[in-house]
C-alpha cells in the first residue's frame, strides 16, 4: 500500500535483452506555505528616490491605493478617516486635559461655548492618540506607512513616537502654537510673539518648569508627524501641497492667526500661517528647536532624559563626514532616523526637486543640535521636512523658538 503523500507504481527497464519489473514509490514534493497575511490595515506611500519631481515620486500603497491626496484644506479621501480622527485639539494644564477644542475654531469648546475666558490659564495643546508606523528603504524606493493596530507591531511597526524615557504612552501632546516663554514657563497660548532668540536648554528649561511630562517638541514624535502629512498629501513639496506658510513675510506672526481655519489650513500667500494637523505654523515664522537629536560623529537619539550633548542617547548611525546644507535629496528612512538628512544637493535651487527643504547634518567633536521648519523669510528651505542640524549649545538667534511638548507622566 502506498504511503501517505506518495504515489506508487510499476516501472519495466530492459537490460542487455532481460526485461525487469520494480515497484517504485515516489514522495510527493511538500506544499510550500502559504505567507501570513498580515491581520491589519495600514496606509502609505513608497517614495521612488530615482525621480526628481516630488509629487510624482510619490505612490500610494496598501489600503491608501486609489485614495485622492489632501490638498490644501481639501481633505481629499482623507475626511473623517480613523487615522486622522485621532487628532483632537485641547485645553491643557498640569498634564491633564480640561476641555476638547472645537476642531474648526480653537476659541470654542467642542459643543460651541466660547473658551476665551480660560485660554491664558490653559495651554493649547493637540492630541494624538496611538498609532504605529513604518519607515523602510529597499535599493530604488522609501516605504512609510501607519496604522491603528497593534497587531504591526509583528511587522516591523514601531509606536517610538509614543515612548518617552523608556514607557510608551496611548497618547502624546504638541502645542497648537509656537511657544512662548511667561513666567520662565514656556506656553502654548493665543495672541502671543512667539519667544526666539534663547538657547535649546534654555527652552527645554522653560518647558520642564511646567511639571513633569513637559518639553519642547521631540524628535520621536516629529517623525510620526512627518509621516502623516507624507500620507496625508502623497507629496514632498509640502509648501506646494498644503501652503507656504509664513516663509516670505518682514514680520513675525503672533500665534492664534488661524484659530479658525480647521486642522488643515494653507495658501501660497507667504505672509498667512499654515494649519498641519491642528498645529499652528507646523513651519515657518519661527524655526523650532528639537530635542532628543544630536550629532557627534555618530547621530544620538533619545526619547527623554534630554541634555545638550547627547549624554545617554542611543547611537543609531555613523556619521563619517559632514553632510552639508543644501535640497534634501535622500534620508536615512528608517524608524529611529525617519527622514533625518542623508545626502543634500547643495547647487540645486530650493523648492526644484526631491524633498525640496533645506537638510543638513554637521559632524562635530562635542555636539550639534538641530532646528525644523524653517522661519519668516526662508522662502522653499522651509517646509515639512526642513531640519537643520548644525548649531551649537550656545546658539541663540531671533529666528529659533521652541513648541511645547507633554510626553507623559513618570
Amino acid at each position: 500500500m502506498a504511503k501517505k503523500n506518495a504515489i506508487s507504481g510499476k516501472i519495466e527497464i530492459e537490460i542487455s535483452g532481460v526485461k525487469y519489473t520494480a515497484t517504485v514509490e515516489l514522495k510527493e514534493a511538500p506544499k510550500a506555505e502559504a505567507k501570513e497575511t498580515p491581520k491589519y490595515k495600514a496606509w502609505g506611500v513608497r517614495i521612488d528616490r530615482t525621480v526628481k519631481d516630488p509629487e510624482k515620486a510619490v505612490e500610494y500603497i496598501g489600503e491608501a491605493q486609489g485614495y485622492e491626496p489632501a490638498r490644501g484644506a481639501n481633505p481629499g479621501s482623507w475626511e473623517n478617516h480613523p487615522i486622522f480622527n485621532k487628532i483632537k485639539p485641547c485645553l491643557m494644564a498640569e498634564g491633564g486635559v480640561a476641555i476638547y477644542l472645537n476642531p474648526n475654531n480653537y476659541r470654542q469648546a467642542e459643543n460651541g461655548l466660547s473658551v476665551d475666558g480660560l485660554r491664558d490659564y490653559f495651554d493649547t495643546m493637540v492630541e494624538f492618540g496611538k498609532l504605529y508606523y513604518r519607515i523602510t528603504q529597499d535599493n530604488r524606493y522609501t516605504y512609510a506607512e501607519v496604522t491603528d493596530d497593534p497587531a504591526s507591531l509583528e511587522y516591523g511597526f514601531t509606536d517610538y513616537a509614543y515612548s518617552y524615557k523608556g514607557k510608551v504612552r496611548d497618547k502624546f501632546y504638541i502645542g497648537a502654537y509656537k511657544g512662548v516663554i511667561k513666567n520662565g514657563k514656556l506656553r502654548s497660548i493665543f495672541g502671543e510673539l512667539p519667544t526666539g532668540n534663547k538657547t535649546i536648554g534654555a527652552f527645554r528649561k522653560a518647558a520642564q518648569a511646567n511639571g513633569t511630562g513637559y518639553e519642547i517638541l521631540p524628535f520621536n514624535k516629529l517623525t510620526l508627524l512627518q509621516v502623516l502629512f507624507l500620507i496625508r498629501y502623497k507629496n514632498l513639496d509640502s509648501r506646494a501641497a498644503l501652503g507656504k506658510g509664513v516663509t516670505e513675510s518682514s514680520e513675525y506672526k503672533a500665534t492664534g492667526g488661524a484659530d479658525t481655519d480647521g486642522l488643515y489650513s494653507g495658501s501660497q500667500d507667504g505672509t498667512k500661517q499654515i494649519k498641519c494637523h491642528g498645529i499652528e505654523d507646523f513651519w515657518g515664522n519661527v524655526l523650532e528647536w528639537v530635542d532628543g537629536f544630536v550629532t557627534t560623529d555618530k547621530i544620538k537619539i533619545a526619547d527623554g532624559n534630554f541634555n545638550d550633548k547627547g549624554d545617554g542617547y542611543e547611537a543609531v548611525a555613523d556619521l563619517p563626514e559632514t553632510v552639508y546644507g543644501g535640497v534634501i535629496t535622500d534620508v536615512h528612512g528608517n524608524n529611529k532616523l525617519g527622514f533625518t538628512p542623508k545626502t543634500t544637493d547643495e547647487d540645486m535651487n530650493m523648492g526644484e526637486g526631491y524633498y525640496c527643504n533645506y537638510g543638513s547634518t554637521w559632524r562635530s567633536e562635542t555636539a550639534y543640535l538641530a532646528c525644523f521648519g524653517g522661519y519668516r523669510s526662508d522662502g522653499a528651505y522651509a517646509g515639512a521636512f526642513c531640519f537643520a542640524c548644525n548649531y551649537s549649545t550656545s546658539s541663540a538667534t531671533p529666528h529659533i523658538g521652541a513648541r511645547l511638548a507633554f510626553c507623559g507622566k513618570e
